[in-house]
């Protein structure tokens, strides 16, 4: 809801709760009432006229109690009283309705009437019981415009009589009169039914209604005077618009509100998005089909009132499409299924297009805009159908077999024997598959949750206000730790003083997990984003697949959304392009038809797992090492042993930059761009991507991921006086090692042995120069630390204890230290670093340990070796 609807509703509880402190002889108490509603009239918006109506009658009968006039007192102002209730229940309730309740608004009417009558008072203002809107001006008609149907008479009734009104206006010009007249024309031949096509026609009065504007406005009109009777169909035209740098922002808009419109069109968009995907595996849910109906309606009335016409007028058209799949005269599939998708799309382009505006840049029509507005108002002339190029609806048994929950050749004998039944309940009672297995894949296949959904109410924060929250109870958190762990309160003899600074950490840890549940968000937006993704590159490469989502409502940073959608999207069209197998050849395979890509996330460990797993060829170890080769990725040396490599060093291989196995480049992939940024992306996040493959039988690509960037799990470490945290994700154990642990080994550095394996040891103390550090490794603590399943050793002086700590940045002079990624302000004071483990083996393996700078060996062997 608007910041201006929420006002004239708050005025309208106002004025009906001052009715009950009124006398009926205080006139100017009951004017005051009066003036009060007129301030918030020109509010109330023009989408909603019928509501201005009933308020005009409430303004009228205010009057009349001011003046002393009313025939029956008591009577009047109890009607008034219900006229404001059902004013503010529209508006509040149905931002959308333009139907308050019509009993009370003929009651009102009608003693309004009896009081002017019996007092010969001048007539009212035009009302609602006449069924004619408020229309007051050329803005106001182009407003009521884009809301009518075509066919409706009584609405084209209203629209012609308001614009014979306007016609009489001395004030405009007789070049606005004569195009005004010209529409009046059009709509006498649309009333009559003497049109072929009254939706153009239609068109045809919306551009005379925007020539009259700009001859209002001293513009050149740039609209022919058209024959009406000759032709009864949409006059040429050449709108302003139809200049491809001419700005359709309108003048002096209203920034706020539009920024508003923004925020909540693409929620509406987004939800839409959901459904339109859901129709796809259920054409006949109807549900689904009425909210993509809403959503359009809606963004077309919002940005009609806000006087977007370029949105307005392509959100006419798309809603004429969901009105037509809602009224069953055309089944949602195929062809209409692309279409409505692609209006979607463009809905998508024209908000983004405004939010741009917003920030001072021309209002731009999109690429396509034109072509797509008359595919809309006419796709069979365009060749859409309901037929569904060589893609059929997903099947319960293919899904069954690719879930390994039934083989092929029982679902082709239970199809033999109950060949009128269907599948699923076939299976179930052959007792080829449980109920339960059939029933997930039958919700897994329609994709949609039939549940009823719990609507929560939600408040609107900036994003800006809500990170400074955050960091202030960071910042609570710093300061608080700094007081319980003083010397002076930590060594008190003082209970009750104790008591109560553990009362305040308690309040503190819930205040800090509340605030950094503000910053999560479900990713269910972002696997619909997939779904479509799936969805549009299947059908480009001419691939069956089913997509399949799991824990889409687990939570992640809304920090970490935006960053992690590119590695998704291009590891999502991997599997679809490289993973899944044509129909040919998986029929080869003896896999069913259609192929299985499944996303999932869940918890596990205080971290977040993204999987995206396929039922496709999976990796081939050969051809990937021949790449390699032929990259230069593998020395010379390196080449005879390569079967020496393990499966994820050469599987990792194809995150280097350039590689890909692609033996053509299209659109869709081959450029060997992508799978490197993948890499970048997540390490960058502090999180680890790993792989796992079985040729010919599919891959699993795995994200792990920080819950969140604001506060990380750490292992407080000392070495020397100087005082480290080391992210706990990253962590395997810590021991205490014996001389017989210890070893060196030639051009290998320092070794512990742990459960009969070397691992590399290094010294933190040497790598930032700390002096006075621990040199004796007996008296010292081994932190064992891994990194894409390589180990190494740190070693240091003490372990503190496990803390959360609020991640703070080093700013951009110290961002480049190797193996530290941010800092953290300790109970002391004192600031402590976050080891960036990744960063500091790395460093550590190319043989930077502080006393010694050689130049680690370049080769990939010895890379992949140490």
């Amino acid at each position: 809801m608007t910041k201006k609807k929420q006002k004239i509703i708050e005025t309208l509880k106002q004025i009906a709760d001052d009715l009950d402190n009124v006398g009926l002889n205080d006139s100017a108490a009951w004017q005051k009432l009066g003036t009060d509603l007129e301030g918030i009239l020109k509010s109330v918006p023009k989408k909603t006229s019928k509501v201005k109506d009933l308020l005009n009658l409430v303004r009228q009968g205010l009057n009349i109690m001011g003046n002393q006039n009313a025939h029956d007192p008591l009577s009047l102002v109890d009607a008034i009283w219900q006229g404001l209730n059902a004013a503010e229940q529209c508006l509040s309730d149905q931002p959308d309705s333009d139907n308050p309740a019509g009993e009370v608004q003929q009651n009102l009417a009608d003693l309004v009437k009896s009081a002017e009558k019996s007092n010969a008072a001048a007539p009212a203002t035009p009302t609602a019981e006449s069924g004619c809107p408020s229309i007051e001006s050329l803005d106001d008609a182009a407003a009521y415009l884009i809301q009518i149907e075509a066919d409706n008479h009584t609405e084209l009734h209203n629209l012609r009589e308001s614009l014979l009104g306007l016609i009489n206006d001395a004030q405009d010009s007789e070049a606005c009169h004569q195009f005004l007249s010209q529409a009046v024309e059009i709509i006498n031949e649309m009333v009559d039914g003497k049109v072929e096509d009254p939706d153009q026609s239609l068109g045809a009065v919306g551009s005379l209604l925007e020539a009259a504007m700009h001859s209002r406005d001293g513009l050149s009109p740039a609209v022919e005077s058209p024959n009406a009777k000759d032709t009864g169909t949409q006059p040429d035209t050449e709108a302003p618009g139809d200049d491809p740098d001419f700005d359709h922002m309108p003048r002096d808009a209203d920034t706020e509100l539009i920024g508003e419109f923004i925020a909540e069109g693409s929620d509406l968009i987004s939800s839409a998005e959901e459904a339109l995907l859901s129709l796809e595996t259920d054409p006949e849910d109807v549900e689904s089909v009425g909210k993509v109906f809403r959503a359009f309606h809606t963004v077309k009335g919002t940005s009609a009132f806000l006087e977007l016409a370029l949105l307005s007028d392509f959100g006419h058209h798309a809603e004429s499409l969901l009105s037509r799949v809602r009224d069953g005269e055309i089944r949602y599939s195929g062809g209409y299924a692309d279409l409505s998708l692609r209006a979607l799309d463009m809905i998508k382009e024209l908000l983004s297009g405004v939010q741009t505006a917003l920030s001072g840049q021309p209002l731009l029509k999109p690429k396509g805009y034109d072509e797509l507005v008359k595919v809309l108002a006419d796709p069979e002339a365009a060749g859409i159908s309901e037929e569904t190029d060589d893609v059929t609806a997903p099947r319960v048994g293919d899904m069954l077999v690719a879930q390994g929950k039934i083989e092929r050749e029982q679902i082709e004998k239970v199809a033999e024997k109950h060949p009128a039944e269907k599948l699923g309940e076939a299976v179930v009672k052959s007792r080829a598959a449980s109920t339960k297995d059939v029933g997930q894949a039958l919700r897994a296949q329609k994709r949609i949750n039939s549940g009823q959904q719990v609507v929560e109410s939600s408040v609107r924060v900036s994003t800006r206000r809500l990170d400074r929250l955050i960091d202030m109870v960071g910042e609570l958190v710093i300061a608080h730790s700094m007081v319980a762990q003083d010397y002076l309160v930590a060594n008190s003899d003082n209970h009750e003083l104790a008591k109560k600074v553990a009362h305040t950490s308690k309040i503190v840890r819930e205040l800090q997990d509340i605030s950094m549940s503000m910053r999560m968000v479900p990713l269910k937006a972002t696997f619909n984003k997939m779904a479509r993704l799936v969805r549009d590159v299947s059908r480009k490469v001419g691939k069956n697949v089913n997509f399949v989502t799991e824990g889409e409502d687990t939570e992640i940073d809304r920090n970490l959304v935006n960053i992690i959608n590119d590695p998704l999207v291009h590891m999502v069209r991997n599997a679809v392009d490289h993973g899944i197998e044509s129909p040919q050849q998986r029929a080869k395979s003896g896999k069913p038809e259609y192929g299985t890509v499944q996303l999932l996330a869940y918890h596990s460990a205080g971290s977040v797992v993204v999987e995206i797993k396929d039922d496709g060829q999976g990796l081939n170890r050969d051809v990937l090492l021949a790449h390699a080769r032929e990259k230069g990725l593998i020395s010379d040396s390196a080449e005879s042993n390569e079967r020496t490599f393990s499966d994820r060093e050469v599987f990792n291989m194809i995150f280097e930059p350039g590689f890909s196995t692609a033996q053509v480049v299209t659109d869709v992939s081959g450029r060997g761009v992508g799978m490197d940024v993948v890499k970048k992306n997540i390490e960058s996040l502090r999180g680890q991507v790993e792989i796992k493959s079985e040729y010919g039988n599919g891959s699993v690509f795995k994200m792990s991921l920080p819950l969140t960037l604001a506060i990380i799990d750490g292992m407080v470490v000392r070495v020397g006086s100087e005082t480290y945290v080391i992210p706990t994700i990253s962590i395997i154990r810590s021991i205490k090692p014996d001389r017989d642990d210890l070893s060196t080994v030639l051009n290998q550095g320092e070794m512990v042995t742990l459960q009969g394996s070397l691992i590399p040891l290094h010294r933190m103390s040497r790598f930032y120069h700390i002096d006075n550090a621990q040199q004796n490794a007996e008296d010292a603590v081994v932190v064992i630390v891994e990194d894409e399943e390589r180990q190494a050793g740190l070693l240091v002086d003490e372990l503190i204890g496990r803390q959360q700590v609020v991640i703070k940045s080093l700013g951009e002079t110290m961002k480049d230290i190797p193996g530290i990624s941010g800092g953290a302000i300790m109970p002391d004071g004192r600031v402590g670093l976050i080891i960036d483990i990744v960063g500091l083996v790395e460093f550590a393996n190319n043989g930077h340990t502080g006393d010694s700078r050689e130049d680690a060996e370049a080769s990939l062997d010895r890379t992949l070796a140490a």
